[in-house]
């Protein structure tokens, strides 16, 4: 249940664990994203920059995934088999933290693939569980997970030879309960993800229809867009309390992520340094606290901050005509200069493709010059670009 966008920066952390996905994982590489605001749109495209798209499963439930692809946490799993990882199949059912957890193990309990029950003593347990699953409410040293929003996410088949095929597409609008709504290109299919606070199908469903989508995507089927499937993934907007206790520490989405954006890098850091403060620093609370606690989460957490007021920033200019006219027609301004020049392309691609922190982010959206060009063409010249497209 996830968008399944990588940027540049977690292909490149992954690259240099010697661990090197293919065409067999990867279902796309997209060189920019169509940002629509309010019905005008701008294509901001940066070929050297790599941005792949994955299905973290098989794809679409109700089609049969072309023969060779992978889903990428299988493939993950099987390249920690390879550096010598058991992987044990099973549905976990309880942890179980023993009265004295500086010396004794922990239990965790587990149905295996015959359905049979099952214990395991470990002498360190990881919650790489998420916010979707039950388990965090199994753990009893004062944990507590994320705050999060139900969000909608379907898949679909993707209309031949269009821009939602070869570009990542972000929709927003004024009177939208939805932050944004992205469609993300995976090879013959599209991943549609809404982004709002406990967020329905059908009112996804209504957003399409709003946005003309529902046509437009659905000319391949027919009249009528077919969702092959489609869930309700929690995204964490808050970092987890207590993420850690002597020999159990949380990572990923159990613990804390980036705010909207790159879950599966913030997996990676936080997991990073779960394991760094674990083989040299140590696995009791001390340790983690001094280590992972105040080396990485809170440091997202600082950084979320800012990245809640970017977002805040983004929904006020899709509510005013005026800035959203503005955004769209500065990006259009920008396209013939060099990228270092691209002052609104270069803040709108790294907020959403995640490369950068928000900190910083925020800090280039502050620059005086781009803010006055921006009020030139939200109150003046905006009005002769907005109809402009770029192909």
């Amino acid at each position: 249940m996830c968008a399944g966008v990588l940027g540049g920066n977690i292909v490149n952390m992954i690259a240099g664990l010697d661990v090197i996905m293919d065409s067999r994982v990867i279902r796309q590489n997209v060189e920019g994203f169509r940002l629509n605001i309010n019905g005008m749109d701008a294509l901001i495209r940066r070929p050297a920059s790599r941005v792949s798209t994955v299905f973290r499963g098989m794809g679409p439930h109700s089609e049969t995934s072309p023969e060779g692809f992978i889903g990428f946490d299988s493939f993950m799993i099987g390249e920690a088999q390879k550096s010598g990882a058991l992987v044990i199949n099973g549905t976990v059912t309880d942890i179980v933290m023993p009265k004295n957890p500086v010396l004794d193990d922990y239990v965790v309990r587990y149905y295996d693939e015959k359905n049979q029950a099952r214990e395991l003593r470990a002498a360190l347990v990881v919650g790489a569980f998420g916010v979707n699953s039950t388990l965090s409410k199994k753990i009893g040293f004062g944990y507590e997970g994320p705050a999060y929003w139900h969000t909608c996410q379907t898949e679909i088949l993707a209309p031949p030879e269009s821009d939602f095929t070869h570009y990542i597409n972000i929709f927003s609008r004024r009177h939208s309960r939805f932050l944004f709504t992205a469609v993300i290109p995976k090879g013959r299919y599209l991943t549609v993800s809404g982004i709002g606070r406990h967020v329905k199908f059908a009112e996804l469903q209504d957003e399409l229809k709003v946005l003309g989508l529902d046509k437009t995507m659905g000319a391949v089927q027919g009249q009528d867009l077919k969702h092959l499937c489609h869930c309700h993934p929690r995204l964490p907007v808050t970092a987890a309390r207590r993420p850690f206790h002597t020999r159990i520490v949380m990572i990923g989405d159990a613990s804390v992520s980036r705010y909207m954006k790159n879950g599966i890098e913030s997996a990676f850091i936080t997991s990073r340094c779960a394991a760094e403060t674990a083989l040299f620093t140590g696995i009791d609370e001390a340790a983690f606290r001094e280590r992972y606690y105040h080396g990485c989460v809170k440091s997202f957490a600082r950084d979320n901050r800012y990245g809640k007021m970017i977002f805040f920033m983004h929904r006020v200019t899709a509510a005013d005509r005026h800035f959203g006219r503005g955004v769209i027609s500065l990006i259009h301004a920008e396209s013939e200069k060099p990228v270092e020049k691209q002052w609104m392309s270069t803040i709108t691609w790294h907020v959403f493709i995640g490369d950068k922190p928000y900190r910083s982010i925020l800090r280039s959206m502050l620059d005086m010059l781009g803010g006055i060009r921006l009020l030139i063409r939200s109150f003046a010249g905006g009005k002769e670009n907005h109809e402009e497209r770029q192909s």
